[in-house]
């Protein structure tokens, strides 16, 4: 009913308000229904589709002994996070390869012209070609002090 309230909103102050208006709003709003019933089947004999195409076995839970899944996502975030590479560096870094924002968006971020940041990103890579860091998750007390989120101060991001 309240789509058929703002269908009113927007169609009656050009063509006027119907001779019913009740009639006009039962009829929207049936509408409206059955077009909301059609798409939710729709869209779950799709999901249905999907369901009855894909192989039982990867819809199981693996054995607890088999060997782990590999996440490169999760990867890449600790390589950008090494200890060789300072907070901002880290951070910047992680904003490009992790969450995709242009070099441009990240030294706004920063407050830097976007050279600045170009040069901070392309510093920090290299630098890690230089300490050998690896594609690859660090042992696990590595792990938590490469997560730490530093200060203000440290970063220089506002």
């Amino acid at each position: 009913m309240q789509e058929a309230l703002i269908a009113a909103v927007d169609a009656w102050p050009g063509s006027g308000v119907p001779a019913h208006p009740m009639g006009w709003l039962s009829t929207v709003a049936l509408r409206r229904y059955v077009d909301r019933v059609r798409a939710d089947s729709a869209r779950e004999r799709r999901e249905r589709a999907v369901l009855d195409a894909t192989p039982r076995d990867t819809l199981v839970m693996p054995p607890l002994d088999a060997e782990p899944v590999r996440d490169d996502m999760l990867e890449l975030l600790f390589l950008c996070c090494h200890p060789a590479l300072s907070a901002s560096s880290q951070l910047a870094l992680t904003l490009r390869a992790v969450g995709g924002l242009t070099t441009s968006e990240i030294a706004a971020a920063f407050l830097v012209p976007e050279k600045t940041m170009g040069q901070r990103i392309s510093r920090a890579k290299q630098r890690l070609r230089d300490a050998g860091a690896r594609f690859e998750l660090p042992p696990d007390p590595e792990r938590g002090p490469r997560l730490r989120v530093p200060g203000d101060r440290e970063t220089g991001a506002r």
